[in-house]
């Protein structure tokens, strides 16, 4: 079906992108949280579950309204060409069918993944010794699904696989290292 929608380069961009947004805002959140005083980690979870719908949400329905309407575009082209409706045919369904599959991969990328950044905080609810080391756990598990989406994303493109994963998770730690910063930031004017 993507073969024929020409959908299957947006999904994998859309996973990707969607994915990275996902775990560097939970990695935000997660170490904003820890740097401010007295924060629990039920906000924390609350705070990260509100997001990640939010970003559910906003994936599917902003891809699938992206994808939709460039589908729309290029069937109109085809059946100038062709100078008959191809709504109905394979190539129709598929642009259909493309539009859905990439929306809710976008989405749900996102959205597993942020769960995935999150779920030390989760735990920590249920085991009280995981709340204070959940920040630290948290930033690790955001890095290493950065590096990880590096290395496919080096795979797909048929680069240097290593290279990609440490250029993955090199924009991770520069994201951890600038929340620092303002917190140290804060910190003295506040």
């Amino acid at each position: 079906m993507l073969s024929y929608s020409g959908k299957s380069g947006a999904v994998r961009r859309y996973f990707f992108s969607n994915s990275f947004d996902g775990i560097l805002a939970m990695v935000g959140l997660s170490l904003g949280a820890s740097l401010a005083p007295s924060t629990q980690a039920t906000t924390v979870v609350f705070a990260g579950l509100g997001m990640s719908v939010a970003m559910l949400v906003s994936g599917v329905s902003g891809i699938y309204l992206t994808e939709s309407a460039e589908t729309k575009r290029l069937i109109k082209e085809l059946q100038a060409s062709l100078l008959r409706d191809v709504s109905d045919t394979v190539i129709g369904r598929a642009g259909t069918m493309g539009t859905v599959i990439a929306s809710l991969v976008g989405g749900f990328s996102t959205f597993i993944l942020s769960l995935t950044v999150l779920s030390p905080y989760i735990a920590g609810i249920y085991y009280g010794e995981l709340r204070p080391v959940a920040p630290h756990i948290s930033t690790l598990i955001g890095l290493g699904l950065l590096f990880t989406l590096g290395l496919m994303m080096g795979r797909f493109s048929k680069t240097e696989v290593l290279k990609s994963g440490i250029k993955m998770v090199s924009i991770g730690v520069a994201a951890v290292l600038l929340i620092l910063l303002l917190e140290l930031f804060v910190g003295l004017t506040g």
